[in-house]
Order: C-alpha cells, then sequence, then structure tokens
C-alpha cells in the first residue's frame, strides 16, 4: 500500500455534527402512569417515538397565560344568563306572548353586550404565549 493512498483515503462511518446541532443535554421530567400511557398514546397517534413527541411538543406546543378575573367573571355571567334562558324556555308554554317577550328581551340584550366584550378583548387580546 502507498503511503499516499493512506492519507488521501476517506474515514467510514457517520460525519460528526457540529456543537450547535448536536443534541447531547438532556433534561429529566418525571410522569405518573397515566400521563406517561396519554403520552405514549399520543406519540404513537403521530406516528413518532416517544421522545420526538416530547422533543417537538415542548418546543412548538403553545403555553398561553391563564384567563384574568374580569375573563372569567364574564364567563360566569354569560353562563348564568345561559341557565335563565333556559328556564325562560321551559316555561314559555305557561306565559303569555308579551310576557315571554318582557323576560328574554334583557337577556338578549345582557347577551349580546357580553359577546361583543369579549369579542373585542379576544380580538385585541395582548396575552403573551409564555
Amino acid at each position: 500500500m502507498n503511503p499516499d493512498d493512506s492519507n488521501n483515503r476517506k474515514k467510514g462511518g457517520r460525519p460528526k455534527t457540529n456543537s450547535v446541532s448536536r443534541k447531547s443535554k438532556t433534561i429529566g421530567v418525571c410522569f405518573s402512569e397515566p400521563e406517561l400511557y396519554a403520552i405514549r398514546h399520543r406519540a404513537a397517534k403521530a406516528k413518532l417515538p416517544v421522545s420526538v413527541y416530547c422533543h417537538d411538543a415542548i418546543l412548538d406546543g403553545v403555553i398561553k397565560e391563564p384567563l384574568k378575573k374580569e375573563e372569567l367573571d364574564v364567563l360566569r355571567n354569560l353562563s348564568n344568563i345561559g341557565n335563565n334562558l333556559n328556564q325562560l324556555a321551559k316555561s314559555a308554554k305557561f306565559l303569555s306572548a308579551k310576557r315571554l317577550e318582557n323576560e328574554a328581551l334583557p337577556l338578549l340584550e345582557a347577551i349580546k353586550t357580553i359577546i361583543n366584550k369579549l369579542s373585542d378583548d379576544w380580538k385585541n387580546s395582548k396575552r403573551k404565549k409564555l
């Protein structure tokens, strides 16, 4: 064998990755049995290994800050109005048309107000991704 051949010959094996793209750092995360089962199930549905699924979920997942107290109050009010409307609908067969209209119109206006407020709040939301 010629000495020049040994210097020009290509090495076998996989080429080394640079230190920026190399995935050499690990983070330990603990899960309960049901959580681990759910993660494995989701990874299988996505046809990905669990480690790749978790990696992608962590990097691409979106976590938003929780709803503010005012937003929760508005949603609670909307739920209460829905309950009132449901009770009104159940008792509608016993009420006259005029009385039904008198009781339903304030509920309708309250619903419109809440929907408009929610629509404006969420359209112009300054909620940030964490």
